[in-house]
């Protein structure tokens, strides 16, 4: 009986877990990268919008928002901060704090080649007048 070739299944098997492996340790990273994008922009976006403030807020002792303003600026920081496509951001204020939402969408590079789909990304960010 002839063991010619024998080892080919097992080598095929070794290369295919590899694959696996490489693949799930660089998409791994390349989402923590994405989540940290998200991150920035949020942070940017809060920051951005915090210091949006009423014009005479500041002199009667109290720090207080200028509410539409500080949700264009908070919408507009975030979208421009690393800007991506796809990206997208929604801010809201309660008059005190901003806080922004930014969603984004991670394609795997190399286990989508094996089936595993797109990953959504939402980060939450919140600043306040005086504080950040």
């Amino acid at each position: 009986m002839s063991e010619r070739g024998s080892m080919l299944p097992y080598l095929g098997a070794l290369f295919f877990v590899g694959f696996v492996v490489v693949g799930l340790a660089l998409d791994t990273a390349l989402l923590a990268a994405t989540y940290q994008e998200a991150a920035f922009a949020a942070d940017a976006g809060a920051e951005a919008g915090a210091a949006r403030l009423e014009a005479d807020s500041a002199y009667d002792g109290g720090l207080q928002l200028d509410r539409s303003a500080a949700i264009d600026a908070a919408v507009s920081a975030a979208s421009s901060a690393r800007a991506r496509t796809g990206r997208t951001a929604s801010a809201s204020t309660d008059g005190i704090s901003v806080c922004v939402v930014v969603t984004d969408r991670y394609v795997p590079r190399i286990l989508g080649a094996i089936g595993i789909g797109a990953e959504g990304i939402s980060v939450r960010a919140c600043a306040t007048p005086g504080k950040g």
